[in-house]
């Protein structure tokens, strides 16, 4: 039974990579059948079709329930996205606690997205008293692990002291490790405050 809806997720899961949406129907399907098999990827995968509205029509309420149940099996994925979901409201009433809670039980499974979460809901207080130093904390966990917006997010806060105190030389060396990945918005920072350092340096 296992290797079956493994190979039925399998064959669902290359028709949503094909980024072909004539594929998406054929997608859903096949995570449906697997989801009731027991595939917990299949079930992860068809909340993210329900969230999205690949394949199948949009429903909140249903991503909500595939990911409550991968949660429950397991899926580290799933619990970060009923946080997302709780946070925002959507297939949900908006509930910062509960948003939070799932955050850090994500985090202490070493999902980076949930400690940048964590992270922007202390800074922008949100469901919790605003800290920018606990803020801090969680970008740079999150940012350790390789995650270019929480680096941006160290960057920006140097830059504008929250939390730290102003810092161009700091916020120039995380915008950089932010922007050597793609991060666009880093990469205009370090045009930005170039120009700075150098009036400050010849000045």
């Amino acid at each position: 039974m296992t290797s079956e809806a493994d190979a039925i997720f399998e064959e669902g899961y290359r028709c949503y990579m094909s980024n072909d949406a004539s594929m998406a129907p054929k997608a859903a399907e096949c995570f449906r059948q697997a989801a009731d098999l027991g595939n917990v990827d299949a079930i992860y995968y068809l909340g993210v079709l329900y969230y999205n509205g690949i394949g199948i029509d949009q429903s909140f309420e249903n991503a909500m329930r595939q990911f409550g149940i991968a949660a429950e099996k397991g899926s580290i994925k799933a619990v970060y996205n009923l946080g997302v979901m709780y946070e925002s409201g959507k297939g949900v009433p908006q509930d910062y606690a509960r948003a939070m809670e799932m955050y850090l039980k994500a985090a202490d499974q070493g999902s980076f997205k949930a400690m940048y979460n964590i992270a922007t809901m202390y800074r922008d207080g949100n469901g919790v008293p605003q800290d920018y130093s606990k803020s801090m904390e969680w970008f740079r966990k999150s940012a350790d692990l390789g995650f270019n917006k929480a680096q941006f997010s160290i960057g920006m806060a140097y830059h504008k002291g929250k939390g730290v105190p102003v810092n161009e030389f700091e916020a120039m060396k995380w915008f950089k490790l932010a922007a050597e990945s793609g991060h666009r918005k880093a990469q205009i920072m370090v045009n930005v405050l170039k120009k700075q350092i150098q009036v400050v340096t010849i000045g």
